[in-house]
C-alpha cells in the first residue's frame, strides 16, 4: 500500500529552491513515485511543504539517498532541518 509523504522546511529562498525542483523534476520519475506537489503556507509564505504519493516508505527513502543530497545543495536547503511525516492508510472508510 502507498504512502504520503510530507515534508516541511524553511527555504533561504524560494527562488532557489523552485530552480532545485526543476532540476529534481529533470532527472526523470524516481521509481516508486506516484506524485509530488510543492505548496507554500498561506500564512508564512516562506514555509514550504512537499506532499508526495510513493509506493512505500522504502522506496522514498531509497530516493532520497540518491538524490538528497545533490537536491540540499541546490535548493540552499543544507544543514537546514526538515520536518518529515510519513503517512499510511488508516483503513478507516473515507466518507
Amino acid at each position: 500500500m502507498s504512502v504520503l509523504v510530507q515534508m516541511t522546511v524553511r527555504p533561504p529562498s524560494l527562488d532557489t529552491f523552485a530552480e532545485a525542483v526543476g532540476w529534481m523534476n529533470s532527472q526523470g520519475t524516481p521509481k516508486g513515485l506516484h506524485s509530488s506537489r510543492v505548496y507554500v503556507d498561506e500564512n508564512d509564505a516562506g514555509t514550504i511543504s512537499v506532499i508526495q504519493e510513493w509506493d512505500s516508505h522504502d522506496a522514498f527513502h531509497a530516493s532520497s539517498e540518491e538524490i538528497g543530497d545533490e537536491f540540499n545543495r541546490r535548493a540552499g536547503t543544507e544543514g537546514l532541518e526538515w520536518e518529515t511525516h510519513i503517512w499510511a492508510d488508516s483503513g478507516i472508510a473515507p466518507a
